[in-house]
């Protein structure tokens, strides 16, 4: 499988600011490898809480990851502010494929990326259902636009 290649800022239609903190860096002086899962992972909590798509109190379905993975192209460390650009990769009847990507500071590039699937579920027995419209409009907000 080819190594991914990093994108840019203009990949992403939206975007979540993320401090880095002390913690956050590993004995190497960089921010250690699954720091980054946590990044991304609020960034996209944050995203979908803003839209109402993350009430685990509420009665509709969840979305939960099932799988995801992430690529990294340059060390971040902290004090560095991050902004994470979150697209649409796919989307299907009852799942949906986020990709994410991490830029320090003001670079055009990212320094990481990641790909988040989601598959919505039933609350109560946790099997497969489809997302509900209003889930599929807000998920539809990060098409990429090219």
């Amino acid at each position: 499988m080819p190594r991914a290649t990093p994108r840019n800022r203009a990949d992403y239609p939206a975007f979540e600011a993320i401090q880095t903190r002390w913690n956050d860096n590993d004995q190497y002086g960089h921010i250690y490898n699954a720091t980054y899962f946590e990044l991304f992972d609020s960034a996209m909590n944050i995203w979908m809480m803003a839209r109402g798509m993350l009430g685990p109190h509420g009665d509709g379905p969840l979305a939960v990851v099932v799988e995801n993975n992430c690529v990294f192209f340059r060390q971040v460390a902290f004090p560095d502010p991050v902004r994470i650009g979150l697209r649409l990769g796919h989307l299907g009847r009852s799942s949906a494929v986020l990709e994410m990507g991490l830029f320090s500071a003001d670079d055009d590039e990212e320094s990481a990326q990641a790909r988040f699937v989601l598959v919505c579920v039933d609350k109560a027995d946790r099997r497969p259902v489809p997302f509900p419209e209003e889930q599929r409009q807000a998920l539809s907000l990060l098409s990429a636009q090219p």
